[in-house]
């Protein structure tokens, strides 16, 4: 699958539904003052029609709490309503979308958006309710996409939270910027500036007057830029049209910084001055691998020109003989700048790492891989001047193959189910939308391998935790541990080595990466370096198609989130999960999300549910998710089966999926759920002794698919009879098999589903399978005047709903049934007879020869369905199964 295709599937997983906007219209009236915009419609090309889509994208929010001004060369039309709209006509566009903004009152949130761009529907519905709800903001910027002329959404930009180092490096915030408007003034307000730096110019302003942690990312895509708008022209290499503001802004806040065109077009390189040249320790932890320890200490001495730095290196006694040779010809050269250990534990190299450090005398550490070369000298020189900005408190660099693709970029938390690169294995020189591995910029983690800490920060935070990691993760762990109380971890493409480890197979890391999860999964479930939408599967940075993880339109709303997993889409599925979520949802009471796909640890905690369903957990695949919902989530677990699986005809076509694993895996899950939800009391019986607890919902019809359908009732010369069913269910069929041959003259049989061949040449109308959305409809049109329900007597029939009753009711069928378990209930008025062909022939005639009677009998029974049986008066069951 594509980017784009994956995007779009996004899309569709991310819309508002009437049960959302209920819900903020009933949140807006608990708030004293709700926000207030004011937004500036910049109409610097005069185009009509561009303007025109603007407009009516303001115009159509959710929200009302919002004034606009139009600045633009045109005149306003005619018949302008001026309660929510200001008309600016004239040349100067810049200066009256600016005064606009200026003369707002000093209680809204003001913006410029530019004409063509459009704002999504609920994009100041949530806002409003994100700065509600974040109080400490004074500004904030959204996520964003493309949008054709036509419509078409593409190229989204998953922005992550505020990171000044990024946006310098790569104006990353673009779009749709919101701030108080006393802040805005105070910052020097908007202005039009050459090559569209006045966003940037603005953004770079705010950050000089807040603090990071009043700067909001509302991670949602809300502001749709037009494909047409300058900014998005290709760039010509090394070029950088916001070099000047960039400039600028260094000489207010870091005047002895340098600006240059970075690694790819739309990029800068911020060459910040050393303030001091403190000592570097480089703690090298020796291993066997000779000739990459060789290259690695030469290659020191040779492309480093850090004024002052000591190598430490950190053997052990287990080492090979020529290693410990090596080390020992090292130790005797005498130099000062060479320290080497030769009695550090065997254990791991993160425990020698964690010896170097005790040890060493630098006012820094340098972690060093034994594997690594410098590509070029002022790396050192780079990572240590990085380290003396503001906040920051360690530093990582660039990692390269000798392919010249990517091994480390800084770690992203929860990627590929612990912590990754993005992008490990593209070019280096391959750019992102976001410019991500291009940039110097902040993350939660960098790679042990080489990076820089100050020893002081080391030995407060524990150093590494050998015991636990001794291999793998040890350096994330540390990292965690070292930014807890907010202090920034850099990562920068301007400092580049060789990391030769990445040429082999990496050591099997399961067992630690456990460990990770267990002791920071809430940590690894939300990255600020990263966003929400996006996939935390594989390293490719795709959008999260999931709506469980990705999407929650009222985050305030205390409603159970509830997933659930169906084991198919089609009846079972349908009846027993999707039908019942969304009528939930759409009711406002939960919040419920369908999935075929099974959880890995740190989505669960990324997901953050309340409840999650698995339906008929038959395979290996189920039992290892109720595992894992077991070991990482608090939700509520709950197993739902509509079968007596267990007891499953051997001439049933579905036995073949329910063979002696699948059995074993059914009663292992079963262990490991909270609760079971079943359909029916036999079911409950015979399953409720392996649970903690069960429930029973029964099957309901959902009125909103049932309440639209009915019969034609068209013209027959003789009356239509019928049945339908699935190859599940050809040994009920069976039972029909001498009647249909022996009545074909008296009526004319419909068939619906599955058909027995020796039946066909005595059918009048066959009607195919068709998927579910679609099954209402096709029974309805089967336009019977008399439908049969025959059904086997069996322990597996004895455990069933009387779900066919209650579609052939609600469409004012009579019916003949077998007078087994489900059908027996007393008070479904239906004609019940024995199982055997006289009995069913006798019932058949007696409806087909008084048609009145039968028709009688046939809204009795819609009566009932419709006062008894509707899924909709029954939420509260259904609510109450699947809560605690």
């Amino acid at each position: 699958m594509t980017p784009s295709d994956t995007y779009q599937d996004w899309i569709a997983t991310h819309r508002f539904h009437a049960s959302d906007a209920r819900a903020y219209e009933q949140r807006i009236q608990t708030w004293d003052t709700p926000p207030r915009f004011h937004l500036a419609v910049l109409d610097e090309g005069g185009d009509t029609q561009a303007l025109a889509r603007t407009l009516r994208s303001l115009a159509g929010q959710y929200y009302s709490g919002v004034f606009v001004s139009v600045a633009s060369p045109q005149p306003a039309p005619e018949g302008l309503n001026g309660d929510r709209l200001a008309w600016h006509a004239g040349e100067a566009v810049g200066e009256n979308a600016a005064r606009a903004l200026a003369d707002a009152p000093e209680t809204r949130w003001v913006g410029i958006v530019r004409a063509g761009d459009l704002l999504a529907p609920h994009a100041l519905l949530v806002l409003a309710e994100y700065l509600h709800s974040n109080p400490q903001l004074h500004a904030v910027y959204t996520d964003e996409d493309i949008v054709e002329a036509d419509g078409a959404r593409h190229s989204p930009r998953f922005k992550p939270d505020f990171d000044l180092e990024w946006l310098r490096g790569s104006a990353y915030i673009g779009g749709l910027l919101l701030a108080r408007q006393t802040i805005w003034q105070a910052a020097g307000g908007w202005q039009l500036l050459p090559d569209r730096q006045g966003e940037f110019d603005l953004a770079l302003q705010l950050a000089e007057h807040l603090p990071a942690a009043a700067f909001g990312h509302l991670a949602d895509v809300l502001y749709h830029r037009s494909a047409a708008h300058p900014a998005l022209h290709p760039l010509p290499e090394g070029s950088y049209p916001q070099l000047p503001c960039l400039q600028r802004h260094l000489a207010r806040q870091a005047p002895q910084a340098q600006a240059h065109p970075g690694l790819a077009a739309g990029t800068a390189r911020i060459l910040y001055p050393l303030q001091a040249a403190p000592r570097v320790s480089i703690l090298i932890a020796a291993d066997d691998r000779l000739t990459h320890l060789q290259r690695c200490i030469e290659n020191l001495f040779e492309q480093t020109d850090y004024p002052d730095f000591e190598v430490v290196l950190i053997g052990h006694q287990a080492l090979d003989t020529d290693t410990q040779a090596y080390l020992q010809a090292l130790r005797q050269l005498g130099d000062d700048r060479l320290t080497v250990h030769t009695d550090a534990p065997a254990t791991s190299p993160s425990a020698r790492i964690h010896f170097g450090a005790q040890a060493a005398s630098g006012a820094l550490l340098l972690m060093l891989a034994p594997s690594t070369a410098a590509l070029h000298r002022d790396w050192l020189g780079e990572m240590v001047a990085l380290s003396q900005q503001p906040e920051v408190v360690a530093v990582g660099a660039r990692l390269l193959r000798s392919d010249g693709s990517l091994q480390h970029g800084g770690y992203l938390l929860g990627l590929d189910g612990a912590a990754a690169t993005p992008f490990a294995g593209k070019p280096a020189d391959e750019a992102d939308v976001l410019a991500r591995n291009q940039v110097s910029h902040q993350v939660s983690a960098v790679s042990g391998a080489c990076l820089l800490v100050a020893r002081e920060a080391y030995l407060s935070a524990g150093g590494f935790d050998h015991e636990v990691f001794p291999d793998a993760w040890a350096d994330v762990d540390f990292c965690l541990r070292l930014s807890a109380d907010g202090k920034r971890i850099l990562w920068t493409p301007f400092a580049t080595l060789l990391h030769s480890d990445a040429e082999t197979p990496a050591p099997a890391q399961h067992d630690t990466s456990l460990a990770l999860q267990q002791r920071w999964l809430s940590r690894l479930a939300r990255d600020p370096a990263s966003n929400p939408n996006l996939s935390l599967r594989g390293t490719a940075l795709q959008p999260e198609p999931e709506a469980v993880l990705s999407w929650n339109p009222t985050p305030w709303n205390p409603l159970p989130r509830i997933l659930v997993h169906p084991i198919n889409r089609a009846g079972s599925g349908e009846y027993r999960m999707l039908v019942p979520a969304r009528a939930l949802q759409d009711a406002g009471l939960t919040r419920n999300y369908a999935s075929q796909r099974f959880l890995i640890p740190v989505e669960t905690a990324k997901a953050d549910l309340s409840t999650i369903v698995v339906q008929q957990p038959t395979s290996e695949r189920h039992l290892c998710a109720l595992e894992i919902y077991q070991a990482h989530s608090r939700a509520l677990r709950i197993v739902e089966v509509d079968d007596l699986v267990t007891q499953v005809s051997p001439e049933n076509p579905a036995a073949r999926h329910f063979g002696d694993n699948a059995l074993r895996c059914f009663e292992a899950s079963l262990r490991r759920c909270d609760r079971l939800v079943v359909p029916t009391a036999p079911l409950a019986e015979a399953y409720g002794p392996l649970v903690p607890e069960v429930r029973i919902a029964p099957n309901y019809l959902p009125g909103a698919v049932w309440g639209a359908v009915a019969p034609p009732r068209k013209q027959r010369k003789k009356p239509r009879v019928g049945w339908s069913g699935s190859d599940s269910h050809l040994g009920d069929l069976q039972l029909l098999s001498q009647i249909v041959p022996l009545l074909s003259r008296e009526v004319d049989w419909v068939f619906f589903g599955i058909v027995r061949p020796e039946l066909r040449p005595y059918i009048k109308q066959i009607h195919g399978a068709v998927p579910f959305d679609a099954y209402p409809a096709q029974l309805a049109a089967m336009d019977l005047d008399l439908a049969l329900a025959p059904i086997g007597a069996s322990a597996f029939n004895e455990a069933k709903s009387p779900l066919k009753l209650l579609e052939y009711g609600i469409l004012g069928y009579p019916v003949v049934c077998s007078d087994v378990g489900p059908y027996q209930q007393p008070d479904f008025p239906v004609k019940r007879v024995a199982n055997t062909a006289q009995a069913w022939i006798a019932a058949i005639r007696e409806r087909i020869h008084d048609l009145d009677a039968t028709r009688a009998e046939g809204q009795a029974l819609q009566a009932h369905v419709r006062r008894h049986w509707m899924l909709e008066d029954h939420l509260d069951e259904w609510r109450a199964a699947w809560t605690r």
